[in-house]
């Protein structure tokens, strides 16, 4: 036998039935607020429910580029204008990892050849 946590009446397991959301408010809220409170409460509630719908975001506003001076009225300009001057726009996302600049071992042994030229030449003063 299993006991039911709002009414307290004994169920049998067969008999035991998950309440109604409506069931569930008013057993929640009548011993508090009493009984025709409750269901005044379940109606507003019932009409107060908001439709569940996908979000759509608006487009951008124009603005004008800072970069060439061109109008920019949509965000697909936007992420074309982006790419085309090799920009990346800066706000409050996890800034990605930059690409490693790969130098030839020629140049590098050209700098570093270059580098310590300059030193030993302000050394030798």
């Amino acid at each position: 036998m299993t006991t039911c946590p709002h009414c307290r009446k004994e169920l049998n397991q067969i008999e035991a039935v998950k309440p109604t959301d409506e069931e569930f408010f008013l057993a929640w809220w009548t011993p508090t607020i009493g009984a025709e409170e409750a269901k005044r409460s379940w109606e507003d509630k019932k009409k107060n429910v908001r439709m569940v719908a996908p979000r759509v975001m608006s487009d951008i506003g124009g603005y004008q580029s800072q970069v060439d001076g061109s109008w920019i009225d949509s965000r697909s300009k936007h992420r074309d204008h982006l790419k085309r001057h090799n920009m990346i726009e800066v706000g409050n996302d996890v800034p990605m990892k930059q690409k490693e600049v790969e130098i030839s071992q020629r140049s590098n042994r050209e700098r570093k050849e270059m580098i310590a030229h300059q030193v030993y030449e302000k050394l030798r003063r």
